[in-house]
C-alpha cells in the first residue's frame, strides 16, 4: 500500500506560538499543550492538537498548490454530517494571513486506520471491515448532484466532465505518451499500455450513473476503525481533497486497487454488502473499474512530483492489472 511513497509537498509544522495564534479565534483562552505530526496524506499536513481542556482536534495544513482544496472539504464534511462518519469542521482559514498556507480545524475522530487493522491477518475481522467499508461506500454514493465534473468552493460543478472511451484514451495518453510518465515509462511499456486501453476503452462508453458523490481517495488508509471482540465499526472517513461528482466506480477501483481480486475475502464481503445497501453496479463493472483507475494510476505516475518508491508500486500495479484482466469476468459470475 502506498504508505511508503513519497511525500508530493514537504510537510508544514509550525510551532506552538504559531498554532496558537492561528486557532485563537476558535480557543480563546485555551492553552495549545501538545503538537504531534499525523501519519497519512501525501499532500497535505495533519497535526494532532491537544489543549489544557484534555480535548484533541485535527488542525490540517493544505498545500498552496491546492488552494481551494479547503473550502471544498469543508463544505462536503458539512454536508455529510448526518450521514456518514466525517470529522466536523470546527474553524478554517484561507487568508494565508497566520500561515502562508490554508487550513482547517477538524474534530478529533477515535479509531486505528483500516490497513492497520486488515493487516491483522484475521479472516473473520477482515470480512467484516470489508462489509461494513461496502456500506459506508453506497451511502456516500447516496449523494447526487446535476451533473458530473470538478466542484467550486460553493459545490457546484465548474469543470463538467462525463467518462467515456474517447476521454479515457486522451487522459492516458496525455500521461503516459505526451507527459511526465513516458519519460518514467520504457517506450515499449507506455505503448502496451495505452494499447491495452485502446483494446478495452468501449467498455467506458457505458457507465451508467455518473454524477454521485465520489470520495476521490477511497482507501483503508483514510478509513478509521475501531472493534470489539466480535464486529467491528467504521468511525471516519478522512481526507476529501479529491472528491468529485463522478461514477461511482472511481471509489469501486480505488478501494481495490491492492486487492488481488482472484484470492481474497475481502471483495466479495465488500461488493455484496455494496449492492445490499443500494449500491448500484453495471455490468463488467470490475473491467470498469479498473481501467477507471488506470487513469488515476497513470496520473499519478504523471506528477512533477513521482519519487522512486511511488514509480515502482505504480507500475506494479498497472502491469498486475494488465496480468489478471482475463480472470475479472469469471470473478463476477462467482459473486453475481
Amino acid at each position: 500500500m502506498k504508505t511508503a511513497w513519497e511525500r508530493t509537498y514537504p510537510l508544514i509544522t509550525p510551532d506552538k506560538a504559531t498554532v496558537h495564534k492561528m486557532l485563537k479565534p476558535f480557543f480563546k483562552d485555551q492553552r495549545i499543550l501538545q503538537i504531534q505530526v499525523l501519519s497519512g496524506g501525501l499532500n497535505n499536513s495533519n497535526l494532532r492538537i491537544t489543549t489544557d481542556a484534555n480535548e484533541s482536534y485535527v488542525l490540517r495544513i493544505y498545500s498552496k498548490e491546492n488552494n481551494s482544496s479547503m473550502e471544498i472539504e469543508r463544505e462536503i464534511l458539512t454536508i455529510l454530517k448526518d450521514k456518514v462518519p466525517v470529522p466536523n469542521p470546527l474553524y478554517s482559514d484561507s487568508s494565508c494571513t497566520n500561515l502562508d498556507y490554508p487550513y482547517v480545524l477538524l474534530s478529533w475522530i477515535q479509531g486505528y486506520q483500516l490497513s492497520e487493522l486488515l493487516n491483522e491477518g484475521n479472516q473473520n475481522l477482515i470480512s467484516n471491515a470489508a462489509k461494513e467499508a461496502g456500506s459506508l461506500l453506497a451511502k456516500v454514493h447516496s449523494v447526487t448532484f446535476p451533473s458530473s465534473g470538478f466542484f467550486n468552493e460553493n459545490l457546484h460543478i465548474q469543470d463538467h466532465v462525463k467518462l467515456d472511451a474517447n476521454h479515457l484514451l486522451m487522459y492516458i495518453k496525455d500521461s503516459i505518451i505526451k507527459g511526465r510518465a513516458a519519460t518514467r515509462l520504457s517506450p515499449d511499456l507506455a505503448k502496451r499500455i495505452y494499447q491495452f486501453a485502446k483494446k478495452h476503452a468501449h467498455l467506458i462508453d457505458c457507465l451508467n450513473t455518473q454524477n454521485s458523490l465520489v470520495h476521490g481517495d477511497f482507501n483503508p488508509l483514510n478509513i478509521l476503525a475501531e472493534t470489539s471482540t466480535r464486529s467491528i465499526s467504521i468511525t471516519g472517513l478522512l481526507d476529501w481533497e479529491y472528491a468529485f461528482s463522478g461514477t461511482p466506480l472511481m471509489d469501486i477501483g480505488n478501494m481495490l486497487r491492492y486487492e488481488d481480486v482472484r484470492h481474497t475475502q475481502f471483495l466479495a464481503s465488500f461488493i455484496l454488502s455494496y449492492q445490499n445497501n443500494r449500491g448500484i453496479l453495471p455490468e463488467k463493472w470490475l473491467q470498469k473499474a479498473k481501467l477507471l483507475d488506470l487513469i488515476a494510476l497513470c496520473s499519478l505516475l504523471d506528477k512533477k512530483e513521482c519519487g522512486e518508491i511511488r514509480m515502482r508500486d505504480i507500475i506494479r500495479l498497472i502491469l498486475n492489472m494488465m496480468q489478471d484482466w482475463e480472470s475479472y469476468n469469471s470473478i463476477q459470475n462467482r459473486l453475481s
